[in-house]
């Protein structure tokens, strides 16, 4: 008869075993229309579903390679989200390697310019590393223009991490000569959990109008154009989350000799993010506050 001991031992060890293997399961996507993927019948219209193991809605993207049905576990998974019981969350990994650059996820774009809010909670961990010397920030949130007649280079908006602190950058106007903005925010705070909210109507034109909020404080307001005006199609940007590092695309001999010579002091990058919500143009600050 087996001493009750090992029964226990067995059935622990059977228990780290399958979450283990769950771990390094892939996660299949299977995204959807922004009709199919938004409830455009309530204030919230879209919440992640990272509590259920899934990522089906999202569509994966992992260096140049987009719209993968499944991920590489080693670079993007689901796990338990650090300092916040009960909860989880997706981690992203990139590791510094010659045109190792991407591991994100993001939502459809939608027909004409819509008013939206976006919310969403960001770990960058204790363990991280200050980037003291090499170029290009880390770009952890972004919202995308979509090809029309010229291929826009660059976000209408991204938070990005660059150094000890965070940015906001932003791109509109003419595709081809767009103007561009880097606005420099507070330090980061390896360990701490950050809390954004962003409230954008999204325009070409004077009606244009940007909100951001860093855990419930309203850093940056400004009005008038944000998106392309010159690429013919009306849509709103989509989102993406994750980690992309631009410098390790190494598209450009330029990038290639930089990054050759380069000596950083980071060789990977983590980051994590929970609580992803979408709303409408009836929503309000406190149905976007990421935990609520």
């Amino acid at each position: 008869m087996t001493h009750p001991f090992f029964r226990r031992w067995r059935s622990a060890s059977a228990l780290v075993l399958s979450v283990a293997a769950l771990a390094l399961s892939p996660l299949h996507a299977a995204p959807k229309a922004a009709a199919e993927a938004f409830n455009s019948g309530k204030p919230v219209i879209f919440r992640d579903h990272f509590q259920s193991d899934s990522i089906a809605e999202w569509n994966i993207s992992e260096d140049d390679r987009y719209n993968i049905p499944a991920n590489t576990p080693d670079r993007l998974k689901i796990v338990d989200a650090p300092g916040l019981t009960g909860h989880k969350a997706v981690q992203f990994t990139v590791p510094r390697a010659p045109n190792s650059f991407r591991s994100e996820l993001s939502l459809p774009h939608e027909n004409t310019f819509c008013e939206r809010w976006y919310s969403e909670r960001i770990l960058v961990p204790e363990d991280w590393v200050i980037e003291h010397y090499s170029k290009g920030n880390d770009i952890v949130m972004q919202w995308h223009a979509i090809p029309g007649n010229w291929k826009a280079t660059y976000p209408n908006l991204e938070i990005s991490v660059g150094g000890d602190h965070w940015f906001v950058r932003r791109s509109f106007g003419s595709a081809r000569t767009p103007t561009r903005t880097n606005d420099t925010l507070d330090t980061i705070q390896p360990g701490h959990w950050v809390s954004w909210v962003i409230h954008a109507k999204w325009s070409p034109g004077d009606d244009g109008l940007l909100q951001l909020w860093k855990d419930g404080k309203l850093v940056m307001e400004t009005k008038g154009p944000n998106v392309y005006s010159d690429i013919g199609i009306q849509y709103t940007p989509y989102m993406k989350t994750g980690i992309y590092h631009p410098e390790w695309h190494l598209d450009t001999d330029r990038k290639r000799t930089a990054f050759e010579a380069d000596k950083p002091d980071a060789t990977t990058r983590v980051i994590y993010a929970t609580d992803i919500k979408v709303g409408g143009e009836h929503a309000r600050l406190e149905d976007m506050t990421p935990g609520h």
